[in-house]
């Protein structure tokens, strides 16, 4: 098959690291897979792609660029992800009027700020209905996009969830603590996510307010919020115990290097980070949130969304060595449903599924 990836960026993000590393995947099974991006400013993985040149996320005329491309290469299936790339390649596909390609989309959250406004459910309405098979990376994501589009045709969206390389994750040891400026007795707390509202780091922040001096945390990431974020850590006081580490290429190997991981988020569709911490071995505990709820609980430990005092005091807990033990354990396993073999596999199925 000749396959097509279109995405808006490769700025830090589950989408954009799960593209990264299935593409080559799609590849060795014997797949022409390209990746076309209408945006290339603040990447951070790296991949061969072509990018659209207006370099825009915005340019209606992101349109023609898409539709040249998509002809030039013949593609069987054209393969969309998040919400700038979904809107142009849904309004280049009707303008496309070849019978022998398929168009379908992902989608990676149970929310966004357009499902603030009902105007938006119309214009949502119109350009999935473009694409053959709208695919889900989780259930939650599923029910919220159905529930938000008033949709009755549940066959439409399958549900993929995404996948880490565990082969790549288990080979990799631990940093240095001296790289990280940290002694062999701190406690290290890691959470890793882009700097944005979304991610709620306060909650974190102000949970280290109740935690012993020992407890050091990691933040990994950029985003607008960074200037904002650093000054609530000077206003708790806890700057001296916080390191903003900015966007790292050896994520795997901080994890491995850190005592516990933590995502605190307001939503997720899913939660690579998490899977990624749980298959490292790092205790994990998240926010009790559809899509992340779902790939943690029964495994890693869930504490409710904004709950300070409950973050800090499950933090704690793993001070019990065999408690903190059999929540490795269990994550460990846990981590093995998210192969991204697993996850590529479901893909190329479904390609061949709807070329038939």
């Amino acid at each position: 098959m000749r396959i097509l990836h279109i995405i808006t960026s490769l700025e830090l993000g589950g989408a954009e690291k799960l593209l990264t590393e299935l593409i080559p995947l799609q590849k060795l099974e014997g797949h022409i897979v390209d990746l076309f991006i209408l945006y290339d400013k603040h990447k951070v993985f790296d991949i061969s792609y072509k990018c659209c040149k207006y370099n825009s996320k915005t340019s209606i005329l992101n349109i023609f660029e898409i539709l040249k491309e998509i002809k030039k290469g013949k593609y069987d299936v054209v393969h969309s992800h998040l919400i700038h790339s979904q809107i142009w390649t849904g309004l280049a596909k009707c303008l496309d009027f070849s019978k022998n390609r398929s168009y379908i989309t992902t989608e990676h959250s149970t929310w966004n700020n357009r499902r603030k406004n009902n105007m938006f459910k119309y214009l949502d309405r119109v350009i999935f209905s473009k694409y053959k098979k709208i695919i889900c990376i989780s259930e939650a994501v599923k029910e919220s996009l159905i529930s938000w589009l008033d949709d009755s045709n549940k066959d439409k969206y399958p549900v993929i969830e995404n996948g880490v390389n565990l082969d790549y994750l288990k080979k990799l040891k631990p940093l240095d603590r001296k790289k990280l400026n940290l002694k062999n007795e701190d406690i290290i707390i890691t959470m890793v996510s882009r700097l944005e509202k979304a991610k709620d780091h306060e909650t974190l922040f102000r949970a280290m307010v109740l935690l012993p001096k020992i407890y050091k945390l990691l933040i990994v990431g950029e985003g607008e919020r960074e200037k904002e974020l650093k000054e609530l850590t000077r206003i708790l006081k806890i700057e001296k115990r916080v390191q903003f580490l900015g966007m790292r290429k050896d994520v795997g190997e901080i994890l491995k290097t850190t005592n516990i991981a933590v995502q605190s988020s307001y939503f997720e569709g899913f939660g690579i980070t998490a899977v990624e911490a749980m298959a490292c071995g790092t205790p994990l505990l998240a926010s009790n949130v559809p899509g992340l709820s779902d790939v943690v609980k029964g495994a890693g430990i869930l504490f409710s969304l904004g709950n300070n005092l409950e973050l800090a005091k499950k933090i704690l807990s793993l001070e019990n060595e065999a408690y903190k033990n059999e929540i490795i354990k269990k994550e460990l396993a846990r981590s093995e449903v998210y192969s991204l073999k697993i996850s590529n596999s479901k893909y190329l199925k479904l390609y061949e599924e709807i070329n038939l």
